[in-house]
């Protein structure tokens, strides 16, 4: 059994669910993996968004702090038929080249948003720097604020801006947000979830055949009451157990009560799903490491499920 609501809110040994500045962390991985460890955390993977922050020297680094990173990880932002998923993927099919420009989608997607908010403003403000300069961080100085940016957010974009622009950054947030507005206007399409998010059957199916472990993120992070209509996220639970789903998390600070979710742990094993656990962590305060994840014992049963690496292939359809 998971632990009570009270143990939940306890590190557990295991957090399988967290993420860096690389997408929309706040905590840069070295960073990162020295908290996991002053925590109580002793095998932790980083699943930053549509990006792989993983190699063999970071992992050297962790094991010097006693924290294991077992493999690879990421997590895709996903649609199957109006409804958002996040699907977490485990392995070294996550290095795989086809399926990284695969996942790679969605950051790119909301990033070209970003720069076509930048092409805007640099008509009254020239000093505005390009996309690859602000996903870098580069400020004035010469310092970056962070060198391995992946996904930006509009606070990410201000912090480079700002000083660039020698403005406040509440004027600055002020002015992205109204030419982010223009964007839209123009292209409406820009920001609609099947032109951003990825299939999610699709995606089950391509990390499964790439040598990759699916697991679902915070199945009911979309509900906006505890007690609300389940009905369509078990018919598409047991949709993607047919495609290659092997596990779901029961707990996440997204859900309507936070803490273990009694329906879903009943209803997991009906359907043939194994259950995941993670602190969704992103240093903003709203979850701590190690909370929702999994003890060692637990961990080692969903950790069986991970392919092997050398069993990979190219899928084709990736580079579509």
């Amino acid at each position: 059994m998971l632990p009570s609501t009270d143990e939940d809110r306890r590190a557990a040994p295991v957090d399988l669910h967290t993420h860096t500045t690389v997408s929309d962390g706040r905590l840069d991985p070295e960073d990162l993996i020295s908290a996991a460890a002053e925590a109580g955390v002793r095998v932790l993977v980083i699943t930053d968004h549509s990006a792989v922050t993983w190699s063999p020297s970071l992992a050297a680094r962790a094991a010097t702090l006693g924290v294991l990173l077992p493999f690879p990880g990421m997590e895709l932002s996903t649609v199957h038929r109006g409804e958002r998923y996040h699907v977490l993927v485990y392995g070294p099919g996550c290095l795989n080249p086809g399926f990284a420009a695969f996942a790679e989608r969605p950051n790119r997607v909301k990033n070209e948003r970003i720069g076509r908010a930048l092409e805007l403003l640099r008509t009254a403000y020239p000093k505005v720097p390009g996309l690859s300069v602000v996903l870098r961080g580069e400020l004035p100085d010469g310092s970056c604020l962070h060198p391995h940016k992946r996904l930006l957010s509009r606070t990410d974009t201000c912090r480079v801006l700002a000083p660039s622009l020698k403005l406040g950054v509440e004027e600055t947030r002020s002015l992205l947000s109204a030419a982010l507005r223009q964007v839209d206007q123009r292209d409406p399409l820009l920001r609609s979830p099947e032109n951003i998010y990825l299939p999610t059957v699709q995606v089950i199916e391509l990390a499964t055949r790439v040598g990759c472990l699916p697991v679902l993120a915070h199945p009911l992070w979309r509900l906006a009451h505890e007690d609300g209509d389940r009905s369509v996220l078990e018919q598409d639970l047991r949709t993607f157990r047919r495609c290659g789903l092997r596990a779901a998390e029961v707990a996440s600070y997204h859900h309507p009560r936070a803490g273990t979710d009694p329906g879903l742990l009943a209803l997991l094993p009906e359907i043939g799903l194994e259950r995941s656990g993670g602190s969704d962590f992103h240093g903003n305060g709203k979850s701590q490491l190690g909370r929702y994840g999994l003890t060692s014992g637990e961990f080692d049963l969903l950790a069986a499920l991970v392919p092997e690496p050398g069993g990979d292939r190219e899928p084709g359809e990736a580079r579509a």
